[in-house]
C-alpha cells in the first residue's frame, strides 16, 4: 500500500490585530424623562420646573446638564434627580458640594445672578433693607399722624373760637335790640309826657 499522503491547506490568516477587540462599555449617563422624575421626586410638573429653575438661577448649575430636549421629549439627567433631592429635602451642604463637583452655567457669576457663596449674605441683606425700609416707612407714618392730630386739634380749636365769637355776637346783637326796644319805649314815653303837659297848659290858660 501507498503511503497516504497528508496535504497541507495554506490557510491564509489574519493578524491578530486587525481583529476588533471588544470595547469596554462606557459609563452612559442616565437620563429620565418628565414623568420618570416626577415620580422619582413626587413632585407636580410645576413643582419640578421650580426645582429646575432655583438650581439655574440660584446654585448656577448649566441648565444643559440638567435637562435637555424639548415639550414631551424633555429628559432629565441624573445630576438633575440627585440636585433635586437634596434640594427638596433641604440638604443644602450636600447639595453645596454637589454643585462645586458639577459644571457650572456659563457666566453663572456675572453681575446680577448669584452664586452659592453669595446667597445667603445677599438674602441677609435684602432682609435688612426690607427691615429699615418697613422702619423708615413706620417713621414717617406716624410722623404723618401726628402732623394730622395737630391739624385736627388746631382746627378744632379754630372751630371753638368761631363759636364762641357767634354766641357773643349773638349776645351783642341781642343786647342792642334790647337797648333799642328800651330807648324806643322811653322817648314814646317822654313823648306822651309832654303832649300831657301841653294839654295841661292849655287847659289852664283857657281857664284864665
Amino acid at each position: 500500500m501507498e503511503p497516504e499522503t497528508e496535504t497541507v491547506i495554506d490557510v491564509e490568516s489574519e493578524p491578530i490585530d486587525s481583529f476588533d477587540s471588544p470595547e469596554e462599555p462606557e459609563d452612559e449617563e442616565i437620563w429620565y424623562s418628565a414623568v420618570q422624575i416626577q415620580g422619582l421626586l413626587k413632585l407636580s410638573k410645576a413643582g419640578l420646573q421650580q426645582s429646575i429653575s432655583k438650581l439655574v438661577s440660584i446654585y448656577g448649575l448649566d441648565r444643559e446638564t440638567l435637562r435637555r430636549g424639548a415639550a414631551r421629549a424633555t429628559q432629565y439627567s441624573e445630576l438633575a434627580l440627585k440636585a433635586c433631592k437634596l434640594l427638596n429635602a433641604g440638604k443644602l451642604s450636600e447639595l453645596r458640594k454637589l454643585v462645586e463637583a458639577a459644571p457650572t452655567a456659563p457666566g453663572a457669576s456675572h453681575p446680577g445672578t448669584l452664586t452659592i457663596s453669595e446667597y445667603t449674605p445677599a438674602l441677609d441683606r435684602r432682609i435688612a433693607e426690607l427691615n429699615q425700609n418697613a422702619t423708615s416707612t413706620s417713621a414717617s407714618l406716624n410722623q404723618n399722624v401726628m402732623q394730622l392730630l395737630a391739624q385736627i386739634a388746631t382746627e378744632n380749636q379754630a372751630a371753638g373760637q368761631r363759636d364762641a365769637d357767634l354766641d357773643t355776637a349773638e349776645i351783642n346783637a341781642a343786647q342792642n335790640r334790647g337797648a333799642a326796644r328800651a330807648l324806643a319805649v322811653f322817648q314814646a314815653e317822654q313823648k306822651a309826657q309832654a303832649e300831657v303837659l301841653a294839654q295841661l297848659r292849655a287847659m289852664k290858660l283857657g281857664a284864665e
